[in-house]
């Protein structure tokens, strides 16, 4: 597929866990850390990932940036899936407590919960979990932007939200 990263020569292909299927809404950087994935629910949207050589840091383990950035992607869709947002919300803020070590040919999968959206913010928190438990814990805050601003309300982005949010109703 034209512009979409291979990793198919780096590893043997993993089975993805029941319920998960490709992140088909990845631009960008995501496509660079990916291949990703998301389970979609009435009341959720998790991401998940195996931890591929190309996700390893020196010491043979997930590196701790490619956790920290599913984790915000984690934050930043949970908040868009819950309040049905057709635009993309920026992080403003986010903490991060690693706990574990993400392991080669790990299954790593989010589980976020949304604390509270307003007018102008979304709060989220969460916890990445492999196969030995919980590697990291997260919160962020994100900007809901206006409906007029450019910088984040993509035609392209808001399709295909649209017709995701028309699917799982």
């Amino acid at each position: 597929m034209a512009g979409m990263t291979d990793y198919s020569d780096l590893i043997p292909p993993r089975p993805v866990p029941d319920g998960f299927v490709d992140f088909e809404v990845a631009e960008g950087f995501a496509k660079h850390i990916g291949p990703l994935y998301w389970k979609l629910s009435k009341d959720s949207a998790e991401l998940g990932f195996h931890v591929l050589d190309h996700h390893l840091n020196p010491g043979k383990i997930c590196h701790g940036g490619v956790m920290m950035s599913v984790a915000d992607m984690a934050v930043g869709f949970a908040v868009v899936w819950n309040i049905k947002l057709l635009s993309f919300a920026p992080s403003i803020n986010n903490n991060y407590d690693f706990i574990g070590a993400g392991l080669p040919g790990d299954w790593l999968e989010t589980r976020t919960e949304v604390i509270q959206t307003t007018k102008r913010m979304g709060f989220a928190r969460g916890v990445l979990t492999g196969s030995n438990g919980p590697v990291l814990r997260y919160n962020g805050i994100l900007k809901i932007p206006s409906k007029t601003d450019p910088r984040f309300n993509s035609p392209k982005f808001a399709d295909r939200m649209q017709k995701l949010f028309d699917q799982n109703p």
